[in-house]
């Protein structure tokens, strides 16, 4: 017999609920890969707050080979201008809370020349485009960060910072600190970043293979490959050093791996299984000068999973199919990772994720050399507004995004994350593919 009255609208209130929760989760199987973060509702019809929210977008390695700084020159003013390189990309950057990106070269000064490969100084200006495109956090730990000598990593930190950038990796004597703890939006971040070094030459530390001298060594974090354990203990510390000061989150962008390798080598994998162990939660990866996979990498215990970005890849170089006969180093990407934090346990998880393919396109115009980095969701949609005029270059860029989404797959969110974000999900998308017009 069917239940009458009250116990009738109970079990017709249960079969809603079972029914809503088997739709949410059918939904979810049919969604697209990267769909676009999910933006749930963060607060009840009373307004109280449930979650607190984070958007972080991360690209690879900004680079300027000498015919960059070259084609940036404007001979009417006398500067060099490098605004129109992130003109089509700004928008997307914009979206998130945070943008980080990794800066190989350095801020040597006019007076001892700017210069390319292989001993990067570009001109200041470079600062002041990164700030106008978005950017507010800058990684300066990398193979080149000792381009221009000690100096030069003290002149870099200065020129960021007077853009109002914030910079990691790298610090000044007077100062203790070469990493932030940061509160955006109600969550305290801790945000770190490590390059390899080369071999150590009469027990003093290189970068690109030039000494740096002992009394500087520790302005740069670095860790050797040849004795990682120890190393890796090291960075155990600044781990736990950023946890008591407050880091409810902690995200690591790593200079790592092998040029041009598509693939994470086993020493990428290994560090990311130590870190994860240690308590990581977010891990960017650069240096191949292409894109590598994204994965969860678990600590040895199962309790704990990292996000591994493993490469980047490069947001803006020279490097072209042409000249390195290599191909996928113009292949970029904007990752945004959203992060949240129950605001009734304290409980801090990644929801969400997902990526815009980018690619450096490069031509002539008035006889003159143009770099643009291109959205190319929406470039392969209209051509003629992204400059994008010739059959080759739309051949280019259409095989671009072929490449990086052939590459990069969504990994899924561990089984307990995926339960509190689903928990937490709305029913609109917000696309962050899409800027904002």
């Amino acid at each position: 017999m069917l239940p009458k009255g009250e116990d009738w609208y109970l079990v017709m209130k249960r079969q809603r609920q079972i029914h809503r929760a088997a739709f949410i989760f059918i939904l979810s199987l049919a969604m697209p890969v990267f769909p676009g973060l999910v933006k749930s509702p963060d607060r009840t019809a009373a307004g109280i707050r449930f979650y607190a929210e984070v958007t972080i977008a991360a690209t690879g390695d900004i680079m300027v080979h000498s015919p960059q700084f070259k084609a940036q020159y404007q001979q009417k003013t006398g500067v060099y201008d490098f605004t129109n390189n992130f003109r089509f990309i700004k928008p997307y950057l914009l979206q998130a809370d945070l943008a980080l990106a990794n800066l190989e070269t350095t801020f040597g000064g006019e007076a001892i020349g700017y210069s390319g490969f292989p001993r990067f100084n570009t001109p200041d200006s470079l600062a002041d485009a990164l700030k106008d495109a978005g950017f507010g956090l800058i990684v300066t730990a990398n193979n080149h960060t000792f381009d221009t000598g000690s100096n030069g990593v003290l002149r870099t930190i200065d020129v960021l910072r007077e853009r109002g950038l914030q910079v990691i990796g790298t610090r000044k004597p007077e100062e203790e600190k070469s990493y932030i703890v940061k509160e955006i939006n109600g969550i305290r971040i801790g945000f770190s970043a490590y390059t390899f070094e080369t071999p150590r030459v009469s027990g003093k530390k290189t970068l690109n293979g030039i000494i740096i001298p002992p009394e500087h060594a520790d302005l740069i974090d670095s860790f050797s490959y040849h004795n990682l354990e120890k190393e890796m203990l090291k960075i155990k510390g600044r781990i736990e050093t950023m946890r008591e000061e407050g880091a409810e989150f902690i995200v690591f962008y790593l200079h790592w791996g092998e040029e041009y390798q598509r693939e994470p080598n086993r020493t990428q994998r290994k560090i990311a299984s130590i870190l994860a162990n240690y308590g990581v939660d977010l891990i960017f990866g650069s240096h191949p000068h292409v894109l590598q996979p994204i994965e969860y990498v678990w600590s040895d215990d199962g309790s704990k999973a990292a996000l591994v970005f493993f490469s980047l890849g490069n947001f803006l170089s020279n490097q072209r199919y042409e000249l390195l006969k290599k191909e996928y180093t113009e292949d970029g990407a904007i990752v945004y990772v959203e992060i949240k934090k129950d605001l009734h346990t304290g409980g801090v998880f990644i929801a969400n994720l997902t990526y815009l393919p980018t690619w450096v396109h490069k031509y002539a115009q008035k006889g003159r050399l143009v770099y643009e980095i291109l959205p190319l969701n929406d470039t392969l949609g209209n051509f003629e507004y992204y400059n994008l005029l010739t059959g080759e270059s739309i051949r280019r860029a259409v095989n671009s995004k072929r490449n990086t989404v052939n590459l990069l797959k969504k990994p899924p969110l561990p089984v307990e994350q995926r339960s509190r974000a689903l928990s937490t999900a709305g029913t609109e998308d917000s696309e962050m593919t899409k800027p904002n017009r």
